[in-house]
């Protein structure tokens, strides 16, 4: 079977993006698939989040220089390919070259026989490494903070998956829209009713509810199930995890 390679996806920050991308791996990864989490964001979020900084080799030197990917091993079915910020600079040297545009998925091509889930951490913008990550994928998980100005903006996402599903990635769909950070308040609530009415088969069921254990493992640079295995936010991640799996 091939992979289910899924970018993760929104062009705001702070939604929560590095956190799915690392937790919904790890989650996966329970649940004995063999996953691969990718970091292509020059910030370099997801990498620093399971205590990387700074690595010899990461994702730029695959991408712009046509070096192996630098796979590292987190824990049992679980890698990652780290990222630096060297990577702010490929941008400018990825939309000179013909091919810029499918550096990622030439790449991930060599190695994505070794996984069941591939899940790349996308920049806080929709430029050419979003891009990349878009045109290696076949579904996209757009991660949507439970704010009134955080589901503004949802419709051009969704247009630019099919604008490159028309003409770049045929195989290119909407996973869903995951809803995170949610809370009791009234506006909290609302947006989950709003975004589960207007896009009715693209919400997931699953939402990832607001907790400060989440914040606490980043701090402690670990996954939420290596932090707390018993908080809301694993119960949610490993809900979102077999909703992935069976959807």
């Amino acid at each position: 079977m091939k992979p289910r390679i899924i970018a993760v996806v929104n062009h705001k920050g702070g939604v929560g993006k590095t956190t799915t991308t690392l937790n919904l791996g790890k989650a996966l990864s329970m649940n004995k698939k063999k996953v691969l989490i990718v970091d292509i964001d020059p910030q370099a979020n997801l990498s620093q989040s399971v205590g990387i900084e700074e690595p010899p080799k990461n994702i730029y030197h695959a991408l712009c220089e046509g070096e192996a990917l630098p796979v590292q091993k987190i824990a049992t079915g679980l890698n990652i390919i780290p990222a630096d910020l060297d990577l702010s600079g490929a941008e400018v040297k990825l939309i000179t070259e013909v091919n810029g545009y499918f550096k990622l998925r030439n790449a991930l091509a060599t190695i994505a026989k070794d996984y069941d889930f591939i899940l790349i951490d996308c920049p806080p913008s929709l430029g050419i490494l979003t891009a990349n990550a878009m045109i290696a994928a076949n579904e996209v998980l757009i991660v949507v903070q439970s704010q009134y100005l955080a589901i503004k903006g949802l419709d051009t996402i969704i247009e630019l998956i099919e604008e490159l599903r028309q003409n770049l990635n045929p195989a290119l769909g909407l996973m869903g829209l995951l809803l995170t950070q949610v809370n009791r308040t009234v506006v909290s609530r609302t947006i989950v009713e709003k975004v589960q009415t207007e896009y009715p088969d693209a919400a997931f069921q699953t939402v990832i509810r607001q907790n400060v254990a989440v914040v606490e493992s980043s701090t402690h640079r670990q996954d939420i199930f290596s932090y707390d295995k018993t908080c809301a936010a694993a119960e949610d991640y490993l809900n979102l995890s077999k909703e992935v799996i069976n959807g």
